[in-house]
């Protein structure tokens, strides 16, 4: 079975999650969560209407600034991104990536300058080589792969709040993570046979999972296999598990198995095996190298959200079809900076959502009923690199198209977006005894595409990718319509273009908060401590949008112009900061 669609796809013309009907979005509920203490967290800023424009809509009383878009300096002496995209790959690994996704924000003094310094970790997930060459991708060089693989994986940027803005400052922290990385392997497959390659580089090759964890690293996760990996040997075949994982004889949409060995699924079939795991940075720690922890799985990550249980760390992840949950075997404060760590040693589970609200996380352990020898799975070790293979014998459910996952500050409850065909929707879920370690749990819908007819309660949204639950306890539901497919008439002009929207984890109530320029995704949302600052990604701005069009190397502008407007740029994905006009709380 082939994983879901995913942005990736969709832009490259491949099938898309379905055709947004009318109905689909009109007939939508929102429902409130169970047991959400009130915590004063309605949203009452006037919510912005369906837009078109090539531009960020924001309500009236706030104001929102580019900070980090592609190929901004790192570093003094960097030299500045040129608007025809002829930047070279070893200065695009001094600048900030493409494709925006997932990102954090660490404070550097917690407690002490209320957030006013820290460290934006942001994920580069995608990269439009239309938008990225300045040939519009259409040489297969070296050089084309360099530069993709260059801009592509991680960006750490020192940030400060001065007078009113924010600024990205030149620091030592600074710094780019990509495949050409070195990193570290932990856990049960580290040295493991089937992770053994000629070269042994692994690298990280970007992705759209992102949280933090309470002993203040950031994690992300791989998804970008079927884009990297690939052939042109002739007569090759995938196995039942690559194609699992998407791994097929088609041409990869990089193309970086022609130029790099250590990508050919033919010549060095391991080296996928050593990506789809969680990736463990230390952003504090500029020399040390990411961990990859292979006792939380192997598959590809749409999302990850980190809690506790009894000192334990427990992180929810998601993929295109599964929803997992893995639980540390020891509490973190005794296993931090040891060996094994926090996420070295634990169990991982995956989601069984029964009809009447109830669900059960079912253990990947090798031994167990579908995972056993005789069902294929030689050991442990084979079911974490395989773990989607295992969530599928054990009898997982099979969801559409989850995103990234939130937690909520006060009642623990756990929200996840699905980008179905039908217009998507929001879950959500308590775990028995309200303890995340536990293996029971009760779910809902949350909230289901909104209804224009109900102003007050409900906006017209579609295909969510993520939510980010703040402190202050508001839920942020960011979109990206593109993953839709190829939506038409009437339903163009209600979804508009991808969106974050705030919803009141009480009542229920989902206003629209900012809305995107066309053919992007609102991809990541982070905030500040004292949730005065919002930290947006807009993604692939201007990208291959279905019903609307795409950039070709002799008009990049096609579709947008965001944010430069230069009449010789293009457009750019990067991180925003939203704030109140008066300083006060975001979403008031």
């Amino acid at each position: 079975m082939e994983h879901g669609p995913n942005r990736r796809q969709v832009l490259r013309g491949g099938a898309g999650l379905g055709v947004l009907t009318t109905a689909a979005l009109f007939g939508g509920t929102l429902r409130p969560a169970l047991a959400a203490p009130d915590t004063g967290a309605a949203p009452t800023f006037t919510g912005v209407p369906v837009a078109h424009a090539d531009g960020l809509t924001v309500p009236p009383g706030y104001t929102a600034r580019v900070l980090l878009p592609w190929g901004a300096p790192l570093h003094r002496g960097t030299p500045s991104w040129r608007p025809d995209a002829s930047d070279t790959a070893t200065e695009a690994a001094r600048q900030v990536g493409t494709g925006h996704s997932g990102l954090t924000y660490v404070p550097l003094h917690p407690g002490h300058d209320g957030g006013r310094r820290g460290l934006l970790v942001i994920n580069h997930s995608w990269a439009d080589p239309v938008l990225l060459h300045a040939d519009g991708g259409r040489s297969a060089t070296v050089e084309r792969t360099d530069k993709e693989m260059a801009s592509l994986g991680v960006t750490i940027a020192r940030v400060e709040l001065t007078d009113g803005r924010w600024r990205v400052i030149d620091d030592e922290l600074n710094r780019r993570l990509t495949a050409s990385s070195p990193t570290t392997l932990s856990g049960p497959l580290a040295g493991h046979r089937s992770l053994e390659t000629a070269t042994d580089p692994t690298g990280v090759i970007g992705g759209t999972a992102h949280a933090s964890t309470p002993w203040g690293t950031y994690l992300t996760g791989e998804d970008t296999l079927t884009d990297v990996f690939g052939t042109r040997t002739q007569g090759w075949s995938p196995t039942e598990s690559q194609r699992r994982y998407g791994l097929t004889s088609g041409e990869a949409s990089y193309g970086w198995h022609t130029h790099l060995g250590r990508f050919d699924l033919a010549g060095e079939p391991n080296e996928a095996h050593r990506f789809g795991w969680t990736v463990e940075i230390d952003p504090l720690s500029p020399s040390s190298a990411p961990v990859k922890h292979t006792a939380m799985g192997r598959i590809a990550h749409g999302g990850a959200a980190v809690t506790e249980s009894r000192g334990r760390a427990v992180v929810y992840m998601s993929d295109p079809t599964h929803l997992y949950k893995f639980v540390a075997e020891h509490p973190w404060r005794t296993t931090q900076g040891r060996s094994p760590g926090p996420l070295d040693e634990g169990v991982l589970h995956v989601a069984r959502l029964d009809s009447d609200g109830l669900g059960t996380w079912l253990p990947l352990v090798h031994g167990r009923t579908g995972l056993t020898t005789r069902d294929g799975f030689a050991d442990q070790a084979d079911v974490l690199l395989r773990a989607r293979e295992a969530a599928d014998a054990v009898g997982a459910t099979e969801l559409r198209g989850p995103g990234t996952p939130a937690v909520h500050p006060v009642s623990g409850r756990v929200y996840l977006p699905e980008a179905s065909a039908d217009g998507g929707r929001v879950l959500s879920w308590t775990e028995g005894a309200s303890d995340p370690g536990a293996t029971l749990f009760s779910w809902q819908e949350f909230a289901s595409g909104g209804s224009a007819s109900d102003p007050e309660r409900g906006a017209v949204f579609a295909s969510p990718g993520g939510v980010h639950c703040g402190e202050d306890g508001r839920l942020w539901i960011r979109t990206d319509v593109v993953r839709l497919g190829d939506p038409s008439g009437n339903s163009r002009e209600l979804v508009g273009n991808s969106a974050l929207l705030c919803a009141d984890p009480e009542s229920g109530e989902v206003r629209r908060f900012l809305a995107g320029p066309p053919g992007c995704g609102i991809a990541g949302t982070a905030a500040s401590p004292d949730q005065r600052t919002l930290f947006v990604t807009v993604q692939g701005p201007g990208s291959a949008a279905p019903g609307l069009g795409e950039p070709t190397a002799e008009d990049p502008r096609a579709l947008s112009n965001w944010p430069g407007f230069d009449p010789a740029g293009r457009p750019r994905s990067a991180v925003v900061v939203v704030r109140k006009d008066d300083g006060g709380i975001i979403g008031t």
